[in-house]
Formats: structure tokens, C-alpha cells, sequence
């Protein structure tokens, strides 16, 4: 197991053989995507205009979230769950996830998860666009239904365990379109 020494002392963690059956092996079956946007499973080329952008911080209006400038021409949720990696400054070289992002007329504003240090005003940034991991996303932002690399038409709990009702529909078609 794990060894961890400090304050002149060491603790070692004893694991039996079969603490190798709680490893995960293989794929989990879930209606979500299970790939990395942009990655070899996935195949989006994030290199492309509608994927990327470059822009400036103009301020910090509360607590973790910046309003920054370039993003004018790009919808709002268009980099929500993406990626910002700041060019200079004090995160310079640093990427940080994109939790949302909200159109505010020409400027926007992204909410990042709260940290220790944010950048200043005047502090560069490239923007990769996010993917929420649904089959939907997949298909209309990034024209990649192919790829898609979860279960979009597993039947879940609420399939399973449903009562049957007169006009329902139990063909065994598409959940999803």
C-alpha cells in the first residue's frame, strides 16, 4: 500500500491480495460520454475558430468569476465546462476548468471553481470550448455523434421500474434522438 513519513514517524498501509479487485477495469456502461473532448477517443479538432478564442481579463466582479473580453461573438454556455489557460500574469502557463459562461453584450463573464490565486486585470487568456457530455451536445455543437463515447439509449431506473399505462409507448425504440 501507500507509505507516508512525517514528524519522524511512518505510517504504511497493509492491502491484502484481493484489494486488487477494487481497481476499476474497463468501461462504465452510463448514458454519458466518458472521453476527453479533443482526445484520440474522441476526435473534435479544438483547433478549429468555433473552439477556441483569445482574450483579456477586465475585472473580477465577485468571488471567482471573471469578466473578460474576446468572447463577443460566442453564445452564452459556449465554454461552460471548458478550459482557460492564462498567457502571462500570475497564472501564467496555469489551466483552469470553466464552470459557466455568460454573454454580457460584447464582454463575458466565467465562473471558475473557487481558488487561491485569480488573475488581474490586463492578463491574457486562450479559451477551449466545453462539452457537457451529452449525446444532444455531441451531435449539435460538434457535429461528432459518431464518437460519441457513452450509452445515450440505455434505459435507466425510471424505464425499468415504470408502470405500464394505456397509450405509452413500449416498442423498444430510441430514447433518444
Amino acid at each position: 500500500g501507500r507509505i507516508v513519513r512525517a514528524d519522524g514517524r511512518f505510517v504504511a498501509e497493509l492491502q491484502s491480495m484481493a484489494a486488487s479487485l477494487d481497481q476499476p477495469n474497463g468501461r462504465y456502461l452510463r448514458r454519458n460520454c466518458d472521453a476527453r473532448l479533443g482526445d484520440e477517443r474522441c476526435l473534435v479538432d479544438l483547433l478549429g475558430a468555433n473552439f477556441n478564442a483569445t482574450g483579456e481579463v477586465l475585472g473580477i466582479p465577485a468571488p471567482a468569476t471573471l469578466l473578460v473580453s474576446g468572447l463577443g461573438s460566442f453564445e452564452a454556455g459556449w465554454f461552460s465546462f471548458g478550459e482557460i489557460t492564462f498567457l502571462d500574469g500570475v497564472l501564467e502557463g496555469q489551466t483552469q476548468a470553466i464552470i459557466e459562461h455568460f454573454s454580457d453584450g460584447e464582454d463575458a463573464r466565467l465562473v471558475l471553481p473557487a481558488a487561491g490565486t485569480f488573475p488581474q486585470p490586463g492578463d491574457g487568456f486562450t479559451i477551449v470550448a466545453g462539452c457537457d457530455k451529452h449525446f444532444s451536445t455531441c451531435k449539435a455543437k460538434f457535429s461528432n455523434p459518431a464518437n460519441f463515447r457513452g450509452f445515450p439509449h440505455l434505459p435507466g431506473n425510471d424505464a425499468a421500474y415504470a408502470y405500464v399505462a394505456e397509450g405509452m409507448n413500449f416498442d423498444g425504440g430510441v430514447l433518444v434522438e
